[in-house]
């Protein structure tokens, strides 16, 4: 049971925002709050910049296709 409350970030939050979540945890509670900063810079990375810069690529990209 309480390997499965270690991984249960990884499962519950997906692939990206699991471990940055995890490790802001785990490096909070061993005492680091540099490293779990740094953990929070990263989710707030990949929740907030991340699906804008997809979305961007992705419609330069189809619009390049479809002038081809």
């Amino acid at each position: 049971m309480s390997r499965f409350r270690r991984l249960a970030p990884y499962f519950v939050l997906g692939p990206l925002t699991g471990p940055c979540v995890a490790g802001v945890v785990h490096n909070l509670r061993d005492g680091r709050p540099v490293l779990a900063g740094l953990y929070m810079v990263a989710l707030f990375e990949t929740i907030f910049l991340f699906p804008p810069i997809v979305v961007a690529l992705t419609a330069r990209t189809a619009t390049q296709l479809l002038h081809h």
